[in-house]
């Protein structure tokens, strides 16, 4: 048994380093291919200060997504304490710069099996918060439209509303169940299913719906920490370019992270309430945005775990040897 242990331990251990080096690799690849455009930015146009401040609402959509993922498990009953799950979380973000979602799905599973959390479980739970997801920038795009609506953006309005109808469709958890249960008898399990009911699953999207609205804020100070001309009556707007961006960088699962297409999309909607040039800066510069926001996150959830595994070591220490004093 302890053999078998301990080459689970050396597998898992061998995994996270291949996907570690994976990781580095694709990053790197994109910072090399990326370096030309990076050097034309002037940085020294920015607005430094408004510039921070998106940063730190995009920290506040990443850590509310962390949460409203463990809401998630919390509603389908398998989730793990708080501060596991957010960690699990934030190092999952890692998988989407490699091409292919299951990644992202592949680096949140560890935490949850070590709890006792069945993968199928886990599984189940992303499938829904990638809907959840789409849902919400879906709902971010259209209702920029009524605030700036134009013809190129017309063009998207249907797919998205077409989206939107089939999300709340899919999110309908008797739907759902019935199809898990199906899958359930392929598999020979009989927990296939989800105990979240529709006014929770509404509940859940809303929630994805004002989280969207802040990273959306968080884009539109971005671009006005650069171009001061974007008005605030063009907010919506700004925000909205940026669900639309997310959406097909979503749903473009063989890119890295979305990687060209949703700076495509973003340089195709700031062109028309901005000079070319800069339209071509703020799409790069938001995927450095977001990229360096990442990797802080995951930064801090790898030091505040390494605190509480040598705190809780420390307690076990002490339980074990009550006569030692810290």
């Amino acid at each position: 048994m302890n053999s078998k242990k301990i080459n689970k331990k050396t597998f898992m251990s061998i995994c996270k380093i291949l996907f570690l080096v994976l990781v580095a690799i694709f990053l790197a690849k994109y910072f090399i291919t990326s370096w030309e455009d990076i050097r034309q930015i002037e940085w020294s146009k920015f607005n430094w200060g408004i510039f921070v401040l998106s940063i730190l609402l995009y920290f506040v959509y990443k850590i509310s997504l962390a949460s409203l993922w463990h809401y998630i498990t919390m509603l389908n009953q398998c989730s793990i304490s708080y501060t596991k799950a957010v960690t699990s979380y934030l190092y999952s973000i890692l998988g989407k710069y490699i091409p292919g979602k299951v990644f992202m799905l592949a680096a949140r599973i560890p935490g949850y099996q070590e709890n006792g959390v069945p993968m199928r479980k886990v599984t189940i739970c992303f499938f829904l918060e990638n809907i959840c997801t789409l849902l919400g920038a879906a709902f971010l795009f259209l209702i920029s439209l009524f605030f700036f609506p134009n013809e190129l953006l017309a063009n998207y309005q249907w797919a998205a509303i077409g989206l939107v109808v089939l999300f709340f469709i899919c999110i309908n958890p008797k739907i759902i169940n019935f199809f898990l249960s199906k899958l359930g008898k392929l598999i020979k399990k009989d927990d296939m299913e989800i105990t979240i009911t529709y006014p929770q699953m509404i509940k859940v999207v809303f929630l994805f719906i004002l989280n969207w609205l802040v990273v959306g804020t968080g884009f539109y100070i971005l671009v006005v920490s650069l171009y001061p001309n974007v008005g605030i009556s063009q907010w919506l707007y700004v925000g909205g370019i940026y669900g639309l961006s997310a959406i097909i960088g979503i749903l473009a699962i063989f890119t890295v992270s979305g990687l060209g297409v949703r700076e495509g999309i973003l340089m195709a909607g700031l062109l028309l309430i901005m000079p070319k040039e800069y339209a071509v800066i703020i799409s790069i510069v938001s995927r450095l945005w977001a990229t360096i926001a990442e990797l802080v996150l995951i930064l801090a959830a790898f030091i505040v775990n390494k605190i509480l595994l040598i705190k809780s070591k420390k307690s076990e220490s002490a339980l074990e040897n009550p006569s030692i004093k810290e």
